[in-house]
């Protein structure tokens, strides 16, 4: 029976307390043989019709155009942070008569004047799609068009307290 009690203690027993063991440092990379069939295919990645080609190609007009809309995305940007700091003077009463947003499309021309200006969709208040009118003219005259962008821009949106 003693053999049952040792047997039960050495279960219980922990094991001996010895530090774990150091991990091994993860492998090295090394640079894959080259076979002849792996350069042939690195040669001619990327082409649909096995053609080698080893010069980078943008799609037709991609690179032409990129200067043009960086331009017109920062021009956009400006316009919309004009409008908003004008419209952050129109008092909350005057807000409230709206039931909803006005949606209005205006046209910039190429010195940055109006050229259209007009409502899509009313507020509920005419009261209101008045001041949003007015107060887009107020922001207007905008800077000049970029000469990249083109001569006019057109810009569509919600204005309004929803």
């Amino acid at each position: 029976m003693p053999d049952e009690k040792t047997a039960a203690t050495a279960a219980i027993e922990p094991e001996s307390a010895s530090p774990p063991p150091t991990p091994a440092q993860p492998p090295v990379p090394t640079a894959r043989p080259v076979t002849a069939s792996r350069q042939e295919a690195d040669e001619k990645s990327g082409a649909a019709d096995g053609q080698n080609r080893s010069e980078r190609t943008a799609s037709k007009g991609k690179k032409q155009n990129q200067a043009g809309t960086v331009a017109e995305d920062s021009y956009r940007s400006d316009v919309i942070r004009k409008l908003g700091r004008i419209y952050r003077g129109v008092p909350p009463s005057v807000q409230a008569t709206a039931r909803s947003n006005t949606v209005v499309t205006f046209v910039i021309g190429k010195r940055g004047n109006i050229d259209e200006l007009r409502v899509l969709e009313s507020s509920g208040s005419e009261s209101f799609d008045k001041l949003v009118l007015g107060f887009v003219r107020k922001a207007a005259p905008f800077p000049p068009i970029p000469a990249k962008v083109g001569d006019s821009l057109e810009f569509t949106g919600a204005i309004g307290p929803f």
